[in-house]
Formats: structure tokens, sequence, C-alpha cells
């Protein structure tokens, strides 16, 4: 190149690579594009196409927050562990000792180790549909076993009416709304008055810090019936905040911060109450599990909180209350 030598690694040596001729059909392929002029993108290192490829096309077609947890997730886990390596060198064997690494080297839960081989494999999955690639090196690759991750929490009916009895002004009209709709912390902050009607509101955006963007999923945009509690609380918010676009709107006409207003104001304000503050979440888990424990259908529960799958709603959102564990052991005495 350029009369200059130039020497390339086309593999790790191991037993697949042992010799001169297992290794000859990598240099073939390098040396055919460089003889015809043509340039391969699988000669970038996987930083490379991770930093200059793979991250803008994810911020034009995913989530902000998804984006910022990607990269995250890549400058604390997998920058430093593919230095060098070139895209094309890196295979199933590879990947699967740099999920072995993260998880011997790093406390991280089982949930994290699933969420970097997910990243992993979005990478690879585009650098196949890019022509970058033939196969995904992740596909066949084992998730390591990381630590047991922190139980989510759930709010009971008595601790959301401790809450609301305790809460003052907005705050109490913010969790009052998130309680008896399942409304998630983006959808609180880009609900707007325009959204609401006598008997339902519709979640028409999200925001996410600064960033405005759509429902998370087509199945979000379905409307969210109203309790009276809820639209008695909207009512007297609406009389206090006449001029606001935003139901919970900051002095500046952006989106109140309920995350700094939850973890800071919210939190102080319960201290001494026997209810801690668990997150905006917690509210959502909240309101499926306590429709589950009145008997309410899943198929109904998952409508409520405009999931698009019945196991995302069982699974991860209607928690196992202790009451309802022992009532069903009566019942199976009961049985005898």
């Amino acid at each position: 190149m350029d009369g200059k030598q130039v020497s390339q690694r086309l593999a790790p040596y191991n037993d697949e690579f042992r010799t001169l001729t297992a290794v000859r059909p990598l240099a073939d392929k390098i040396l055919n594009l460089l003889n015809t002029n043509q340039t391969s993108s699988g000669l970038q290192t996987i930083q490379e196409f991770i930093e200059t490829s793979y991250l803008l096309y994810a911020e034009q077609h995913k989530r902000a927050s998804t984006v910022k947890g990607y990269r995250n997730l890549y400058n604390r886990q997998i920058a430093a562990r593919v230095s060098g390596i070139r895209i094309h060198s890196f295979r199933t064997v590879d990947a699967q000792r740099l999920l072995d690494t993260v998880a011997a080297n790093e406390e991280l839960s089982h949930r994290s180790l699933i969420h970097i081989k997910t990243l992993l494999s979005a990478v690879f999955a585009y650098a196949k549909r890019t022509g970058v690639l033939d196969t995904n090196p992740i596909v066949g690759t084992e998730i390591p076993k990381g630590r047991p991750s922190e139980p989510t929490y759930a709010y009971s009916p008595d601790e959301i009416k401790t809450m609301l009895r305790i809460l003052k002004g907005t705050a109490r009209v913010a969790v009052a709304v998130a309680a008896y709709t399942g409304l998630a912390l983006s959808e609180l902050r880009g609900l707007k008055w325009e959204d609401i009607s006598e008997e339902q509101l519709t979640v028409r955006r999200t925001v996410w810090h600064k960033v405005e963007g759509p429902t998370k999923t087509f199945a979000r945009n379905a409307p969210v019936p109203l309790l009276p509690i809820v639209k008695r609380a909207l009512a007297e918010h609406r009389k206090n905040n006449p001029n606001t676009a935003f139901v919970f709107e900051s002095y500046d006409g952006r989106p109140l911060d309920l995350a700094t207003m939850g973890s800071k104001g919210i939190k102080k304000s319960l201290e001494g109450s026997g209810v801690d503050w668990h997150g905006w979440h917690a509210l959502r888990r909240g309101l499926a599990t306590n429709l589950h424990a009145l008997g309410v259908q899943d198929k109904v529960i998952q409508a409520i909180l405009r999931h698009s799958s019945l196991a995302v709603t069982m699974s991860h959102y209607v928690k196992s209350l202790p009451a309802a564990s022992v009532d069903a052991m009566k019942k199976l005495e009961r049985q005898r």
C-alpha cells in the first residue's frame, strides 16, 4: 500500500486457525478486495463500526432513552474489551469470552448481562444487514449467570392512600394520575391538557429528559379511563394552573422534572409515614398488581397498561403479594 508493507492480523491462534491453510480463505478475501481497489468495511475495528455506524443508525431509529442506555453500556462494558479487534475476525467464541469476562470482572445483575448481549446482537445484526458480515457472531452465545436482580416494587392500595393523604399540590396530583392510570414517567411528563377528555386520557407523546418523542409502542396510544379520584385531582390542578399546555409544567413552559420531584420532594415528604419512595414505576406496577389481586382478567390488565405483550404484563408488572399467597394456601387447605 503506497509502497509500504502492511501487516494485518487475520485471526487469533486457536483450534480452528492453527495453520496457514486454515487462514488462507481470510487472507484471500482481504487481498481480493485490495487487488480490485475495493474497500472492506470488515477491515474496520468493532469500535469503529459501533461508533461511526451503529450508534448513528440507533439515533435515527431508536428512542433517545434506548440510545442513551446503549452508549452507557458500550462505554462502560464493551469499548475497552473490543479495542483493536477487527469486526470480520470476531467470532462466536470471542463473543462468549467477552460476555464471560464481563461477568467475571463486574458485579452485574443477570438482567444487565442480558442487556449487554442484546446490544452486541443488535450491532452485529446491523453489520449483517449492511453487508459487513455474513453471520451474527452473538447468535449461539450463552448469557453468564450474574447476581440476582434486585426485586422490583409495587405499591399496595393502602400505601397509595397514605401518599395521597400526605402529599400536597402537584406532587399529589401526579401520584394520583400515575397510580390510577398506570402512565409511565415519560408519559406523565408528556401529557397535555388537550389529551384529556371528560372520561379518558390518551397518551400521544413522551418526554425523556429534554427529548420529546412518540409513544413506546402503538399499543400505548390506547385511551385510558379516568376514575373519579383522578378527574377531581386533575380538575383542581387545572384550576390552579390555567395557562399551561402540559399538565405538569415547569415555570419555563417545559415539562416538569418529575424524577427529581420524586427522589427529593416526595421522598422527603413521606419520611416517617411508613411508606418509602420506590419511584414512579412502582405506581404502574402497583396498578397491575392490585387489579390482579381483585381478580381482574389478565388481558384486561394488559389493555389498561397498554402493553403489546401479555407476557410483559404478567412477568414484570404483576407482583405476588404476601396476603394473596396466604389466601391461596388457605383455599388449598379448604379443598382437603
